[in-house]
């Protein structure tokens, strides 16, 4: 059973886990299913966006494994699918302020495990770029954190497009080596190196030693058909 909530640029679904079983490696926690009913949502805090991501423009959706209680609160939140930029946190936080009607078995309040989708939309227009992931290599450093983003101004009508661009965030925070990895039409791929080419971080760092890192990320505006690979 499912439970879907939308308020404002932010969404949230609720999603039993489905199944009849008692969960083998968590006592007491519950799937719904053979006698076991789903949570239900009675209050719910919104969650607020992280300033990096909104200056980045970044949408779309954290993924959050949870368990309702007895009680009625989401605890043992675990981060199924990642945004970044300080959102699944932002998600996380505002999960833990939910309350629901607790999921019951025979009748009697159970903890029941559930999935949690935090939809983050910001109110841009069709034709803004906007930015639907970003990842940086190589792990166990600290990630660059964007500092500043300016995006082109749209002309002209909105047309459907997307582009998947990868880069060095060099040891000033400053991007370089940008190439274009895939594009729904060539002819957006000069407007978006632009772009990312203006844009700041601060570097990356390994041990307090601001260090260089490769960056990727996907721009789209309206809906996008499928970039395809650069020849």
């Amino acid at each position: 059973m499912t439970t879907r909530l939308c308020a404002g640029v932010i969404a949230a679904a609720l999603c039993a886990v489905c199944g009849a079983q008692q969960l083998g490696p968590r006592p007491g926690v519950y799937r719904v299913g053979g006698g076991v009913t789903p949570p239900r949502l009675l209050k719910q805090q919104q969650p607020e966006y992280s300033d990096e991501a909104r200056m980045a423009r970044l949408q779309g959706t954290v993924l959050l494994y949870v368990v309702i209680g007895e009680d009625g609160s989401a605890h043992d939140m675990r981060v199924g699918r990642s945004l970044g930029m300080g959102l699944d946190e932002k998600a996380v936080t505002a999960v833990s302020q939910w309350r629901f009607a607790p999921g019951t078995k025979d009748g009697e309040p159970v903890a029941v495990e559930a999935t949690i989708e935090v939809n983050f939309r910001l109110p841009l227009e069709p034709r803004d770029w906007r930015l639907t992931r970003m990842a940086f290599v190589p792990p166990g450093v600290t990630r660059p954190v964007l500092v500043h983003a300016q995006y082109a101004q749209p002309a002209g009508p909105s047309e459907d497009a997307s582009v998947r661009l990868s880069f060095d965030v060099d040891a000033q925070g400053v991007p370089t080596n940008i190439q274009v990895d895939r594009s729904s039409d060539p002819k957006w791929n000069d407007e978006v190196v632009a772009m990312i080419r203006d844009w700041r971080f601060q570097a990356a760092s390994d041990n307090g030693t601001a260090v260089a890192s490769r960056a990727t990320l996907d721009l789209s505006r309206g809906v996008p058909a499928p970039a395809r690979p650069e020849q």
